[in-house]
């Protein structure tokens, strides 16, 4: 009996680590297809291709604009968009983005949330509660949103949504990664290449981020490498510096995007 159980386990082991190989190989395939993408409505197509397995179909990623910003300038912050027209039209025409419960947890640096998650602010603003109910109106009843960071430190909301989302479980890094990845392309993009000093990581420190690329923890990088957790957690904080991003997430994508990993 034991040793059918030890041989169970094996197989099990097994398939986890093949089902983990392949979201890895699906994860830099479409990170490379973003790197390929030629125009802001290419990359929400690339993206959406992506997120439509758990549900999504529309996208919109804008920085957040500071409070009192007109129509036209809260407009000229967004740098992706597939939402409704309408939908869009109705939610920047009615100064909706300040009372919106998404944008004031992106605020607030929150991790990833599902909007469902958001629905305690809607009960102290009214607004905040007709924000949810109209997009509910478009067939974006369900939404996630992650919160990241440009270069210059500027908040970004980055939301999909759809009828029904669900992340299934171990998905939820690879969608923050082609995320974060799929912003810093909009950027160039939208602003094309901006100069910035040649950045050099040393050959340890691309080893811990290339640990980290594949989902390892800290202490597992200490592991694999043969060096404390703390070494290797010290290393991370020295290479998201060096890129200038405030999480590992993000500093694989940059890293990515510059070529120093692939």
């Amino acid at each position: 009996m034991a040793s059918k159980l030890r041989q169970t386990g094996k197989i099990q082991i097994g398939e986890n680590t093949r089902n983990w190989r392949r979201r890895l190989e699906d994860t830099y395939g479409f990170l490379e297809l973003v790197r390929q993408s030629r125009s802001p409505d290419d990359l929400c197509d690339c993206f959406l291709a992506y997120a439509w397995r758990f549900g999504a179909t529309n996208l919109l990623a804008g920085q957040i604009p500071p409070r009192g910003a007109s129509r036209r300038e809260q407009l000229s912050h967004v740098l992706l968009e597939t939402w409704p027209k309408e939908c869009s039209l109705r939610y920047f025409s009615s100064g909706y983005l300040y009372h919106d419960p998404t944008i004031r947890l992106v605020c607030r640096d929150s991790p990833p949330f599902l909007w469902k998650e958001a629905s305690e602010l809607c009960a102290t603003d009214g607004l905040a509660g007709r924000v949810m109910m109209e997009a509910a109106e478009f067939r974006l009843r369900d939404g996630l949103t992650m919160a990241l960071r440009t270069l210059e430190g500027k908040m970004v909301g980055f939301s999909i949504a759809g009828e029904r989302l669900e992340v299934e479980p171990g998905h939820g890094q690879a969608l923050q990664l082609i995320a974060a990845y799929a912003l810093s392309h909009a950027i160039v993009l939208v602003d094309g290449e901006r100069p910035r000093d040649h950045v050099h990581l040393s050959a340890r420190q691309l080893d811990v981020l290339r640990w980290a690329a594949e989902g390892l923890t800290v202490d597992e990088i200490g592991e694999r490498l043969t060096i404390s957790s703390n070494t290797a957690d010290s290393h991370l904080r020295a290479v998201r510096q060096r890129l200038g991003v405030t999480n590992t997430v993000h500093a694989v994508a940059e890293a990515f995007r510059l070529g120093l990993i692939s």
